[in-house]
């Protein structure tokens, strides 16, 4: 991740200048994000969210609600004007679902609570600046009687939009993906892949929405399905492909003289936004009854600027609500502190140690039972018609744990159907034998 951001800052245009911004490329890498939020709601099935409401909607929305109001009021005390105050509150009270998503994945801590608590935050924060697209032009535009119109009209296409795709999941998607299967062809289960989360991502974009909820709405409904593995894996390659640029256009907008002259200033906002972010989501976490180690490393995980933060510096130059000094001044910070972020991540347990929340800090906190184990001490078997439903009868009889591997949709379903532990896969994939242990 930090060689595509030094990739970005060296070949863009205020360094050798080989890369210039266009839209095509932004556009391009946006789909990095849409593909990063497919997968990610393979992850989260409905009812997995459903558990997780207190999470989302209750340590988010304190989150987003406390640190735009601490940030306002600090900003409003620095001699800005409400308007743009609040502008720059709420492009810093974002964290980057991009950064902390695919670091999540990497490490597999996505399924512990520290995980758990930043991906609900960072879901919030997701949901949160559809409401903020529509704010900024309007307040752009002084003409506050429209606000409240506008506002309701955008969450009512949010929540129509919402149930449509939970629908077309719910009901479609699951039997075009098993005509898909039975032909058994990797190219086609591939391409639909792709043509589903993008199609996801065109729809909410459509009703102006954010294209990776689309996307994340997507893989949540397949979640519940036998082809989620399948699916992850056949969507990884392009997601990674496409992140690594997305990284390289947020590092083409980082004006490396400008960081310069200003370094003290970075320094200075950067260290006071860690300070507050991190002790705003950590308290707000400890309220709600979680642990202070999690609470903390939740904290340090969403500490940075995001992505979606660019989007609205974009969005507020083109209104005239920041100046380009300002500008550049948050593109700075939002750049530096993402470039941060992996190294903060990988040091929390050593920071934990330090305070005194954990005893060992290398094996108290990676060795942490998690959830995604599905199967330990087992025995794997690569195919679940005559041969491998008799070596499964054999194994039944001994007490010998078992996963079978099937890439024929109707035996899972009549596997699954019998109680048998199936996964709807094909055997050859890395990533594959990976899920099945």
């Amino acid at each position: 991740m930090l060689a595509y951001l030094a990739v970005g800052v060296l070949a863009g245009g205020y360094s050798v200048g080989w890369m210039a911004q266009s839209h095509e490329m932004d556009f391009i890498a946006e789909l990095g994000i849409v593909f990063l939020l497919f997968s990610l709601g393979l992850e989260f099935s409905v009812s997995r969210l459903m558990a997780m409401r207190n999470i989302v909607f209750g340590l988010g929305s304190l989150q987003v609600f406390v640190s735009s109001l601490l940030l306002i009021i600090m900003l409003f005390l620095l001699n800005f004007n409400l308007l743009t105050s609040f502008t720059l509150g709420i492009i810093i009270m974002l964290s980057s679902t991009a950064v902390v998503a695919k670091l999540l994945k990497e490490n597999g801590d996505l399924n512990k609570r520290r995980g758990q608590l930043a991906i609900g935050v960072l879901l919030f924060q997701d949901i949160a600046v559809v409401p903020l697209l529509i704010v900024l032009p309007l307040f752009a535009t002084s003409d506050p009687s429209n606000i409240g119109w506008t506002l309701f009209f955008a969450l009512t296409k949010g929540a129509f939009v919402c149930v449509l795709l939970w629908a077309i999941g719910k009901w479609i998607l699951p039997k075009i993906f098993k005509e898909v299967a039975l032909v058994r062809s990797d190219e086609l289960f591939v391409l639909t892949t792709l043509l589903v989360s993008l199609f996801a991502g065109l729809l909410t974009y459509s009703f102006g929405l954010s294209m990776a909820l689309g996307a994340f709405l997507a893989g949540m409904m397949l979640g519940e399905s036998h082809y989620r593995h399948q699916l992850e894996a056949d969507i990884r390659p392009f997601r990674d492909i496409l992140m690594g640029l997305f990284f390289v256009t947020v590092g083409i907008e980082l004006d490396i003289a400008f960081v310069f002259n200003h370094a003290g200033m970075v320094v200075a906002a950067l260290i006071a936004i860690l300070i507050l972010k991190i002790a705003v989501v950590a308290l707000s976490a400890l309220c709600m009854g979680e642990r202070k180690q999690d609470a903390l490393a939740c904290a340090i995980m969403v500490w940075q600027m995001g992505e979606f933060g660019l989007v609205l510096i974009a969005l507020a130059a083109q209104h005239n609500l920041l100046t380009s000094e300002q500008v550049s001044f948050l593109i700075a910070m939002a750049v530096i502190s993402m470039a941060l972020t992996p190294y903060l991540i990988d040091k929390i347990p050593f920071i934990l140690k330090r305070l005194g929340m954990l005893e060992r800090a290398k094996f108290a906190f990676e060795n942490e039972s998690q959830s995604s184990t599905l199967y330990h001490n087992h025995v794997v078997i690569c195919g679940f018609s005559r041969v491998g439903q008799t070596i499964a009868r054999f194994l039944s009889p001994e007490a010998i744990d078992y996963v079978a591997i099937e890439s024929d949709p109707i035996l899972v379903k009549e596997g699954k159907a019998a109680g048998e532990p199936l996964i709807f896969c094909h055997v050859e994939q890395k990533d594959i034998l990976k899920c099945a242990g």
